[in-house]
């Protein structure tokens, strides 16, 4: 029995790595399962802390806005004008459809589903505020710095990035959850539709030279997945 089980797990997996469409399908679904507005430390985080309304104003673009889950700390700020999102999975779209509708969200909302390595549709200097929670991971290298670099083409001069990421532990204060991540690093990356545990902090370093000031700090999330709890959190000004 235990034999059959681990080949249809095998089989499954197989499948979701060759079938893009049902990989992200499936993947949608899986975010709108974790992704709970019920969950209080979570989003406290996310609203507290990330995307504090005395942070978040103007013209706000969300990178990888995914199911729309920080809209739960958005929809009641009276300082945004306009709210764009950059989802390029098609199956996110109907999640945030119905986040912008039971929340009743008054200001102008719009829905992109591009790459945010090209963000052709949005003009050089003409957002203030730019969010992106969980989305690098996902991103192959070296399209990271792309986006990273097209971020600050639509910024507005004074505008500020902020980014909240789950990033690999460090080997040096915890090398057994280093390993044990890039271990399971195959079958988290066909799970996950292409998420892996990086380095992220490279990516922010990289970017010192690009942007007026990069500040960042790594944590503890409080996520029920243990695997998942190490994150890096900041604020990248043009």
């Amino acid at each position: 029995m235990l034999f059959i089980i681990v080949a249809l797990i095998a089989i499954a997996l197989g499948y979701l790595k060759t079938n893009s469409n049902i990989r992200h399908r499936v993947f949608a679904s899986l975010c709108n399962s974790l992704a709970n507005p019920n969950d209080t430390k979570m989003m406290n985080l996310r609203c507290d802390e990330i995307l504090d309304k005395s942070r978040i104003n103007g013209n706000v673009l969300e990178i990888g806005a995914g199911t729309g889950i920080n809209l739960h700390c958005l929809y009641n700020n009276t300082n945004i004008k306009s709210w764009i999102a950059i989802e390029p999975n098609p199956y996110m779209k109907h999640y945030i459809d119905d986040y912008i509708s039971k929340l009743n969200i008054k200001f102008q909302t719009k829905v992109l589903q591009i790459s945010a390595t090209k963000m052709v549709d949005i003009q050089s200097d003409s957002i203030d505020t730019v969010i992106m929670t969980h989305v690098l991971c996902s991103i192959p290298d070296p399209l990271p710095r792309e986006i990273l670099l097209e971020a600050h083409r639509v910024l507005k001069p004074g505008g500020k990035f902020y980014i909240m990421e789950h990033t690999i532990a460090d080997r040096n204060v915890k090398p057994n959850m280093n390993t044990f991540q890039l271990l399971i690093g195959p079958l988290w990356k066909i799970i996950g539709d292409g998420c892996e545990f990086k380095p992220i902090a490279n990516y922010l370093d990289d970017m010192k030279h690009v942007y007026k000031s990069v500040i960042y700090q790594t944590f503890q999330a409080p996520v029920k997945l243990v695997i998942a709890r190490d994150h890096i959190k900041g604020v990248l000004t043009k």
